[in-house]
């Protein structure tokens, strides 16, 4: 995944092959800092990272370095066309808080899940549908009550390695987010990665019409 190659396929267990590559969203900035209205917050030693990211397997994954800069800016400007999962999470979000269609909403979000991994994930902490819904819950009942406490990764245009989950609530509650970049190559979870593992397409048109109109 590190940039120095152009392009790669890498077989994940769950996910099948999963291509990587640079990419370009309209979202994000072309020159310097990727980020719109990003802000630089502070620099951190790596074992601070560490304790800040709480994902081993996504740590074992970045380039390491002594130093990471960490900034700051609204979630709206992470969003991206290239992850449709983070407005499929936002509808869950946004059902399970105001409890509007919660039901439909955690068909939803449980089918694009399994189009993605098939709930397997490779630190093993989540691999069957409820134990998604319990993570998630939990999740954004911990950031309703404390806020955003770790740091999204993204690469250097701007994509999100990991945190689509975080994302999606902070969105959805106009939260800030901290992120650091890290040199690994994009990948394409947009509209037509679900669709073409056979994500289904009234759910496409629910998602489309109430949530990504809304947002764009």
């Amino acid at each position: 995944m590190k940039i120095k190659k152009k392009e790669m396929e890498i077989q994940f267990e769950g996910m099948g092959k999963i291509k990587f590559e640079k990419l370009r969203d309209k979202n994000k900035k072309s020159k310097g800092l990727p980020i719109k209205k990003a802000k630089f917050i502070n620099t951190i030693k790596y074992n601070q990272f560490e304790k800040l990211l709480r994902n081993d397997y996504i740590l074992s994954l970045l380039p390491r370095r002594n130093k990471i800069r960490i900034y700051e800016t609204m979630p709206i400007n992470l969003i991206s066309i290239y992850r449709y999962d983070v407005f499929i999470k936002y509808y869950y979000v946004q059902s399970y808080i105001t409890k509007i269609n919660y039901g439909l909403a955690r068909k939803i979000y449980l089918e694009h899940i399994e189009k993605f991994n098939h709930f397997t994930e490779p630190d093993g902490r989540k691999n069957t549908p409820e134990s998604f819904i319990k993570s998630f819950n939990i999740l954004i009942d911990d950031v309703k009550k404390h806020g955003i406490k770790t740091i999204i990764p993204v690469t250097p245009n701007g994509e999100i390695i990991d945190g689509a989950h975080r994302l999606s609530i902070a969105l959805y509650l106009n939260l800030k987010i901290q992120f650091a970049i890290f040199d690994l190559l994009d990948v394409n979870y947009g509209k037509d990665f679900f669709i073409n593992r056979g994500f289904n397409y009234d759910y496409v048109k629910i998602i489309d019409r109430e949530i990504i109109e809304e947002l764009i």
